[in-house]
């Protein structure tokens, strides 16, 4: 049987964006099925029972509208599923606000962003512990990838000492991805994201954008986030 990957979902698209390319689930459901692997998904926002993470192969902890910085009940059951998984060696991957949950679970702390939203297509780099990192192999030092964000990991609140290393950044976001010990990665950008999605997320924000017009300048396909999943599922779902 092919290896099987939770989707923790947390959140929807906004309407327009959904009305045109469906939901979450069909996004990462896109990505597994090349690499052989199958994906449930888990309603991490309703759902009353947390679930059995010794299951899966690998978690995903997807996007949400939601925001860390606004505290929800459910959002400590899912801070809960990843320190869980942690302690038994299941694989995690956090994107987005996933990614910002994973430092919270490790004492990190998450802002808004005091450089405003960073949305449509953007470079990052790579830190000399991001180069040594399986998620990123076969990738060069600095390559683009998509976001929508406005809230980001504040450097200062992650500890070594919690096993958190920064692997990625860039000008407008200090922790663009993180590791968390040995099975626990989280990265600020969207792999699931087309270039199609991300310019409909760009017109769905319009109004909240600062410039919209030059975001969807921007936006392109980033083919590297792609890999970065594909590393995901091959160093640390396949092994699991």
């Amino acid at each position: 049987m092919p290896p099987v990957v939770l989707l923790y979902n947390v959140g929807e698209p906004p309407p327009p964006v959904a009305a045109v390319h469906g939901r979450f689930p069909a996004w990462f459901r896109r990505l597994c099925e090349p690499e052989g692997v199958d994906l449930a998904v888990y309603d991490g926002v309703q759902a009353t029972s947390p679930p059995p993470v010794r299951d899966y192969a690998g978690i995903v902890v997807g996007g949400s509208p939601a925001s860390v910085t606004a505290p929800e009940p459910w959002m400590e059951a899912a801070v809960e599923t990843i320190r869980e998984a942690a302690r038994v060696g299941t694989p995690v991957l956090g994107v987005c606000f996933g990614h910002q949950l994973i430092a919270a679970a490790f004492g990190g702390s998450v802002t808004a962003n005091p450089s405003g939203w960073e949305i449509a297509t953007h470079e990052i780099e790579l830190t000399g512990d991001g180069r040594r990192d399986p998620l990123f192999r076969g990738l060069p030092d600095a390559f683009c990838v998509q976001f929508s964000h406005a809230d980001a990991v504040d450097p200062d609140t992650l500890s070594a000492a919690n096993g958190v290393r920064v692997l990625a950044r860039n000008r407008a976001t200090a922790v663009q991805a993180l590791a968390a010990g040995d099975a626990i990665r989280g990265v600020q950008f969207h792999p699931e994201f087309t270039a199609a999605i991300v310019r409909d997320y760009v017109r769905a924000r319009a109004d909240i954008l600062p410039d919209a017009d030059a975001a969807l300048a921007r936006a392109r396909d980033a083919p590297a986030g792609q890999r970065v999943f594909a590393n995901w599922l091959g160093a640390w779902v396949r092994r699991a």
